[in-house]
């Protein structure tokens, strides 16, 4: 009997639309809203556009810089590289930063201020700007789940000193990051190292992957078999004992592969051919159908339940009781569901002291809506999620 599951996973481009893109030498710094008037460089991966922006801002060694407790790990870690100390503030259970939080923890070594807009909504950067102009700190915003998105302020990531975005999340590269500065903070000459060696053969592979999955799809081949594989030797990721378990160990900063290096040309033009209007458009049209057809469905609940004007989501986060079992389920029937920012960075924070932070690790699983996926998809997964919410 033919297996018609879907696989519903992350985009990514095929190979011949990669080429493509590639042939297409458009500058995303001008197309791109969040970059207009901005300084706008080209790194390797968003962790490397983190660790460049804290070298031109000069944040090092003896500086403070305030996180927010719910993050992934891999945006932290670069900061301890370079030696800055971290304190965490607290980020409530609706994804919105705690301002008093924030503000109490400041110090005399504090130097910088470091925001994530979750999924594409925006933090109250209107707020957070003038606190830190108040209080002669900078601003960082970390967008690399926020590409093409807007808010209050308009397009995302035009507000701070440095602003961080991310390719591989929205658009399905393998690797790219970009550095957004603002006029305040540019720089005339600045010479990075190229890619790794085998980036563009990793970018290739990624996209021949891609196509042969979308191939395999078509004739229901494909889902369950990836699910599987992916389900063997998965650790759990919450505990019952109140203990933390370790992010990944590739979530960490590898200065070797990470430090100072560029993105590869031919990345950087096919990025400059997205349709960032259209992709905005698809996914959220695939939101808001996905969290309609899953509207009073189990004990599943949005973590927005709203979307706003301009928002282009990267997922459609879910608060699930039992996440692993509901994960699991899922995978094995070729969806996408990912148990989002499940692992603790061991040597940051204490987590202890920021309950609500770990509650969203702990109770966050993502659904994909990304602008691949149609309504066939779609109705697929609200079906399976129907089952065992």
């Amino acid at each position: 009997m033919v297996n018609r599951t879907l696989y519903c996973g992350s985009p990514a481009v095929a190979a011949t639309e990669w080429f493509r893109r590639a042939g297409s030498p458009v500058a995303v710094s001008r197309d791109w809203p969040q970059f207009r008037d901005r300084q706008v460089i080209a790194t390797y991966r968003g962790r490397t556009a983190i660790a460049l922006a804290c070298r031109l801002l000069g944040i090092g060694a003896g500086d403070e810089v305030l996180v927010p407790a719910y993050n992934c790990g891999s945006e932290i870690d670069p900061l301890l590289h370079l030696g800055a100390s971290l304190a965490g503030y607290n980020v409530t259970r609706e994804g919105a930063v705690d301002f008093k939080d924030l503000a109490a923890r400041k110090t005399s070594r504090t130097k910088a201020v470091y925001v994530i807009h979750y999924f594409g909504w925006e933090q109250p950067m209107a707020d957070l700007r003038k606190w830190c102009d108040q209080h002669g700190v900078m601003l960082i915003e970390d967008c690399a789940l926020s590409l093409f998105s807007e808010g209050q302020t308009g397009a995302i990531g035009q507000v701070s000193d440095a602003a961080i975005f991310s390719l591989p999340k929205t658009l399905g590269f393998h690797h790219g990051g970009l550095l957004s500065l603002s006029k305040s903070h540019e720089v005339k000459v600045l010479a990075l190292e190229p890619p790794p060696a085998d980036t563009f053969r990793r970018e290739i592979r990624t996209s021949v992957r891609a196509a042969a999955f979308r191939a395999l799809e078509s004739v229901g081949l494909y889902g369950a078999a990836l699910s599987a594989k992916q389900s063997l030797g998965r650790k759990p990721s919450t505990t019952d004992d109140g203990s933390f378990p370790p992010m990944p160990d590739s979530y960490y900063f590898d200065p070797a592969r990470h430090e100072n290096r560029s993105m590869h040309p031919q990345a950087l033009l096919a990025a400059g051919g997205a349709d960032w209007e259209k992709i905005r458009e698809a996914r959220r049209n695939n939101y808001v159908r996905l969290a309609q057809a899953l509207g009073g469905v189990g004990r599943v609940k949005p973590l927005f339940p709203k979307l706003p004007e301009r928002v282009c989501p990267l997922s459609l986060p879910l608060v699930v009781g039992d996440r692993d079992r509901f994960v699991e389920a899922l995978l094995r029937r070729g969806i996408g569901a990912y148990p989002w920012w499940a692992g603790y960075h061991q040597k940051s924070l204490s987590w202890s002291h920021f309950p609500d932070a770990c509650w969203l690790k702990n109770n966050v699983v993502t659904l994909p809506i990304h602008q691949q996926l149609n309504g066939r998809h779609l109705s697929y997964i609200s079906e399976i999620v129907a089952q065992f919410a």
